[in-house]
């Protein structure tokens, strides 16, 4: 039997047979002045869809399950509204097939019900039906009053889509004749004909009775910063409801325009201001992305032009932007909008797409120098990556499949984003096959860059003595069994050692699914006005409180509004959203800002106050523990204290020790009958200094029903189910990380099957795989030193870190392969792999890197995200370029083992006949 030679051999060449992928790939290079057609068109048509094309908006326009009711009787007694309007509603809405939950709150003469369909269901048509029925069926008293309506996305509990509010500069108005005012200022907006809006409503601060009867039942007041000070109006908001398909940046010009039209013929009285627009976080999330679009590039063209070559880098820039503009003009073909999401994931993608183009690129700078034959240059180029970047390319894609079967309102908010990505993947791969061989035709490949005579790039010489360097074990083992077994022993107890503090790391980071950010443009301020405050004494509350907030934020005050989305404000409570001047051209932090707030309102009398920031996702949520009073309200009310109590008391302490900081405990206020699924109850709610909030709310459940057992409740008289828990939007975000958790191995067991019919292995993807945990010391150590806890958008970090690191490994395995296939023992194509393939790993893992250093640094938002790239990416790249190819020695070994049993029986079989 001839022994095998250890020198290495230049692997089979590709381009002997070729095979449809090459040439699919010679078929547009071959035909230039068609490539380049078709190029220039798919970029015009990108420009064209971002710069005129798409239009931009806030939020995907999606149907929201849900629908809003509110309504008067007036009785002067919230537990007369609770027991003959909102139990009757409740249990009426409870039986209808289509409806999943139903909340209700009574108050003296007003109640609210907020109705939750199953999911699918349309909200329009069946509020519609509903509302009819309720009436039909008479299931309210004749003096109540019902307004209907389905839940729409918005500024207001309208779903308007913008908000302009109307300021009494003179403060001699009353709240009727602001209101009166701002009717005509209505009828003077509709009268300018705005196109891209449908109408303008006034919001009444007022509700009318079934007799007639009129009484306010809310309040608001504008803040604005001018010439220095900061002052707050009484004032009365002008909702804006925008035409469908409407782009809200010129939108907001075309309000601009008009609000200054009506401020020019109003006198000194009164003025109007767009207090509510998606406009500037618009603006901002577009610049944003520019931004970090330009840094990207410029990371690529430096990193490769050091690593590769300055053409090469050239090129490599090209082909992203040839890459985005397409994914966007894509985006509008399929009828998507430019807007929070798609900008997420469009800033996503730029660290993915580069891999493909910087792949490819590479491979044909490296053969340029070993043919003058540019047709022979694409066709073994193609051949010697092609099929791993399809492989790594549909494991990147794949990695984002599970965010796509995210449910409740989170998924249909996010699908955009893994489609988008998934276009964005797809689309680099074929302009890299398609594409990129056209640009190198006139950037690389002319006749002065190709055969051995063109010049060599500097650092090619010092890539090729690293990569040996890093070989140089197991070179030096080859020739003997132990000293190979011992080198790779040691590599792999490295890979555990990392792998281990990874995992001892993990229990050290926060988890929490929607943490706030570090830094935000936007506060949420909230008063609890105490039991038996009149509508008088909360405003007169609101104004001194406001009097505090202008003196404490100071300069860094914009402007602020009251009556959003967050809920009018009423004699129980007053939320106020306020804009702060960008947090890049402040010193002090939203957290800061948040810190001095509420030192400043430690001794403030007459409601409780509350601040924290206002991210982009849902809101943070609150723990409740929800007493049912059904079987004895005195004996529920007794219980909720003694709860309220035990949570002011005891300490509730993590993994690691550290307590949990408790900000605030409350008993709900006594003039509020609340409802939850029909049952009666009493809210005890806990607020939290800290941000984990996944993970304290899963302490302060476990607590309570530890100390107030199902026994415990017993002897208050009451049933033993009568506790139960709530954390809001908490518990539908658990959900919806549920889903993304249980579909990870799903995940793996596609991507694996997908690699072993590529590799027509079944132990390789198992190597290929090992990328995943080499990358978590660096996620977790990322996240530990940065103080960022793991959460969603670390989540979609980890997605991304997924195709990233695999496709590294991809690489290798694939190279390896086609080495072992031209004759070369298992070190010398270990050893080749990583030389040959060293350039294009450190180069694209580098401009990942470096191009989202400065998102990371400045934009807190993307933080997270950017951390769990960057560092997974480091800790991934360096043990695939030190680690891995001793794994893949391991798995070439027991894939001789194997063959050697299966093939020893079938060889004496036939020795003996």
């Amino acid at each position: 039997m001839a022994k095998k030679t250890n020198k290495p051999a230049e692997p089979a060449n590709p381009s002997a047979t070729p095979h449809n992928l090459q040439k699919f790939s010679l078929f547009f290079f071959t035909r230039p002045r068609l490539t380049a057609i078709l190029a220039l068109l798919v970029v015009c048509f990108g420009i064209l869809s971002y710069t005129t094309l798409l239009r931009r908006e806030g939020f995907p326009s999606i149907n929201t399950p849900y629908a809003m009711g509110q309504g008067t009787y007036f009785v002067n007694s919230p537990a007369t509204v609770d027991r003959e309007v909102a139990k009757p509603l409740s249990d009426f809405l409870l039986k209808q097939p289509e409806v999943k939950t139903v909340q209700a709150q009574s108050f003296a003469n007003f109640y609210t019900v907020v109705v939750a369909y199953k999911e699918n269901v349309d909200s329009a048509t069946e509020t519609t039906k509903l509302q009819d029925e309720i009436k039909s069926q008479n299931i309210l008293p004749e003096a109540a009053t019902l307004n209907f309506q389905p839940f729409q996305f918005g500024f207001t509990q309208d779903g308007d889509d913008a908000v302009i509010s109307l300021a009494d500069k003179s403060g001699k108005l009353t709240t009727k004749q602001l209101t009166a005012e701002a009717t005509e200022a209505t009828q003077f907006l509709t009268n300018q004909h705005l196109s891209l809006v449908d109408k303008f409503h006034t919001i009444s601060q007022f509700e009318t009775g079934s007799a007639g009867q009129v009484e306010q039942k809310s309040f608001e007041r504008f803040g604005t910063r001018e010439s220095g000070e900061t002052q707050f109006f009484n004032a009365v908001l002008i909702g804006v409801k925008v035409n469908k398909g409407a782009d809200y940046i010129k939108l907001d010009k075309q309000l601009s325009s008009a609000v200054s039209a009506y401020n020019q013929q109003a006198g000194d009285g009164t003025k109007a201001f767009i207090s509510e627009s998606y406009a500037p976080s618009i603006r901002q999330q577009v610049g944003e992305l520019q931004k970090t679009l330009l840094e990207g590039l410029l990371a690529v063209l430096i990193v490769g032009s050091i690593i590769i070559a300055f053409r090469a880098s050239i090129i490599t820039v090209l082909s992203m932007l040839t890459v985005l503009a397409t994914t966007i003009g894509i985006l509008y073909l399929i009828g998507y909008t430019l807007n929070t999401i798609t900008l997420f994931s469009l800033i996503l993608g730029l660290s993915l797409i580069v891999d493909d183009t910087i792949i490819m690129v590479e491979a044909l700078d490296a053969r340029r120098r070993r043919s003058t034959d540019r047709n022979e240059i694409v066709q073994t180029s193609v051949g010697k990556v092609g099929r791993a970047m399809i492989a790594a390319t549909s494991t990147a894609a794949l990695s984002f499949a599970p965010l796509i079967f995210v449910g409740g309102i989170i998924g249909s908010f996010i699908r955009q984003l893994p489609i988008t990505i998934i276009i964005a993947l797809v689309t680099s791969l074929m302009v890299a096959l398609v594409i990129i061989p056209l640009y190198a035709r006139f950037l690389l490949l002319g006749k002065k860059q190709l055969g051995t005579h063109a010049e060599r790039e500097v650092a090619s010489n010092f890539e090729a003595k690293v990569a040996r360097g890093i070989s140089a074990p197991m070179l030096w083992a080859q020739h003997s069994k132990l000293k190979l077994a011992g080198v790779g022993f040691v590599a792999i107890l490295i890979s555990l050692l990392f792998i281990g503090g990874g995992g001892y790391l993990f229990s050290k980071v926060t988890f929490n699914i929607f943490p706030p950010s570090k830094d935000s443009n936007q506060l949420l301020t909230t008063l609890q006005f105490p039991a038996g405050t009149t509508l008088q004494q909360a405003e007169a509350t609101t104004d001194r409180a406001n009097q505090i907030i202008a003196k404490t934020i100071g300069d860094n005050f914009v402007q602020s509004t009251m009556s959003t989305n967050q809920g009018e404000a009423n004699a129980q409570s007053a939320s106020t959203t306020i804009d702060l001047t960008d947090y890049n051209s402040r010193s002090l932090t939203a957290p800061d800002i948040i810190a001095q707030l509420k030192d400043a309102f430690k001794d403030f009398e007459g409601a409780k106050f509350t601040a924290s920031s206002l991210d982009v996702g849902p809101p943070g949520a609150d723990f409740t523990v929800q007493v049912a009073t059904d079987a004895d309200r005195q004996a529920a009310e007794k219980l909720a204290n003694d709860v309220a109590a035990y949570l002011k008391t005891t300490q509730l302490k993590r993994i690691d020790g550290s307590v949990v900081k408790v900000e605030s405990v409350e008993v709900a206020n006594s003039d509020v009958y609340t409802r939850d699924d029909g049952k009666a109850f009493i809210a005890v709610t806990v607020k939290f200094a800290d941000s984990d909030t996944t993970t304290i709310v899963t302490l302060a459940k476990d607590a309570v029903s530890k100390e107030f057992t199902a026994e415990k409740v017993k002897s208050y008289g009451l049933p033993a189910d009568t506790l139960s828990y709530n954390a809001g939007q908490e518990d539908e975000n658990q959900d919806s990380f549920k889903t993304m958790a249980y579909a990870f191995p799903i995940l793996l067991l596609v991507i694996y099957i997908l690699l072993a019919v590529q590799f027509r292995s079944l132990l390789q993807p198992l190597l290929i795989f090992m990328a995943i945990p080499f990358s978590l010391f660096g996620i977790t150590l990322g996240l530990y030193l940065t103080h960022n806890a793991f959460s969603f958008f670390a989540m979609l970090g980890f997605f991304a870190l997924i195709g990233l690191s695999i496709k590294n490994t991809i690489l290798l395995v694939d190279y390896a392969n086609q080495s072992r296939r031209a004759g070369m023992n298992p070190v010398d194509a270990a050893h080749e792999a990583l030389a040959q393939r060293f350039r294009p790993l450190i180069a694209t893992s580098l401009t990942a890197i470096f191009s989202l250093i400065p998102l990371a640094i400045s934009s807190p938002f993307w933080q997270g995200l950017c951390v769990v790239l960057i560092f997974g990416l480091l800790s991934s790249t360096f043990l695939v370029i030190t680690v891995f190819p001793y794994y893949y020695l391991g798995g070439e070994f027991l894939r001789g083992v194997f063959r050697r049993r299966i093939s020893s029986p079938i060889k004496r079989k036939f020795s003996r006949a």
